[in-house]
């Protein structure tokens, strides 16, 4: 077993923070679609808070997006420059429909990683409701001269049971040589199951996410992991601490049901899409620039 599982940091070694719920797309896979209610952002003296507590631990990743389009903010600008310098890595996925050019310096300043979601010009346009491919290709090319190398990125797609290979390679010559990263993920949360994939691993392993992330929600509600869409809450940011929730007896009890391989906690039971160590890819291919 990993070390870290079995000697715990005081700390969360990464941390999600949702600072919007809401999207301005209707992506045809996206998982906001068993959730229509989904329309909170973050109270910028929460996210404050969150922030300055995170900050005595600079180690920790910080990642600034989850169910929603975080660029619709209206304080977004503001929380970029409250983060920017405190952290060795921060994180966050766009769709890119809100990238202007009065956010590009906040952008690098803030981040070390911005990942693009997208798909193949062919299909984007019928997948990405309503956004256009062309204006969006257009942005992010604006943003990559720009940022000249100093924020590492990557263009994302997801792979549906309608994607063919040569999509798959299409969206790889297109993006390979623009970007660091190139990552194709499977589908998932399948027919309202959070976390659910087409075609399961069959072998189940202990999940390192309740040892590694804790994911704050955009109303301080606390969630298992990236999987975690409407489960039972951990915790609640406004009410407790970060560190004070990370070694309360919920994050314990589910813990010891992964350590052991005994899992009745319903998020966890159903998910096929478990980590098994740091620093693993995940579900689907990833392609390194060129």
């Amino acid at each position: 077993m990993n070390d870290f599982i079995d000697n715990l940091s005081p700390f969360p070694l990464r941390l999600e923070i949702e600072l919007v719920s809401d999207c301005n797309l209707q992506c045809v896979y996206c998982p906001r679609q068993y959730l229509p209610r989904l329309k909170g952002y973050i109270d910028f003296g929460l996210f404050k808070k969150l922030i300055d507590e995170a900050e005595g631990h600079p180690e920790t990743i910080i990642v600034l997006h989850r169910r929603g389009e975080s660029m619709l903010h209206p304080r977004f600008k503001e929380m970029l420059n409250y983060i920017s310098g405190k952290f060795k890595e921060v994180q966050m996925a766009t769709n890119a429909t809100l990238l202007n050019e009065d956010k590009f310096q906040p952008l690098i300043s803030a981040l070390t990683f911005l990942s693009f979601s997208l798909d193949t010009p062919e299909i984007y346009d019928r997948t990405r409701i309503p956004a256009s491919y062309l204006r969006i290709e257009e942005k992010i090319l604006k943003f990559l001269e720009f940022n000249n190398g100093r924020v590492k990125t990557q263009a994302s797609m997801v792979k549906t049971e309608r994607t063919l290979p040569e999509d798959c390679e299409t969206f790889k010559q297109i993006w390979q040589r623009r970007v660091d990263r190139v990552r194709i993920y499977e589908k998932h949360s399948l027919n309202g199951k959070f976390g659910s994939l087409q075609n399961p691993r069959s072998s189940r392993k202990s999940c390192v996410m309740p040892f590694y992330e804790m994911l704050v929600y955009e109303d301080g509600i606390i969630g298992r992991c990236n999987h975690d869409w409407n489960g039972n809450p951990m915790g609640d940011v406004k009410q407790k601490q970060i560190k004070e929730i990370w070694h309360n007896q919920k994050y314990k009890d589910l813990r010891n049901q992964h350590r052991q391989l005994k899992l009745t906690d319903s998020v966890c039971l159903n998910c096929d899409s478990w980590y098994p160590e740091i620093g693993w890819q995940g579900i689907g291919e990833v392609v390194k620039k060129k």
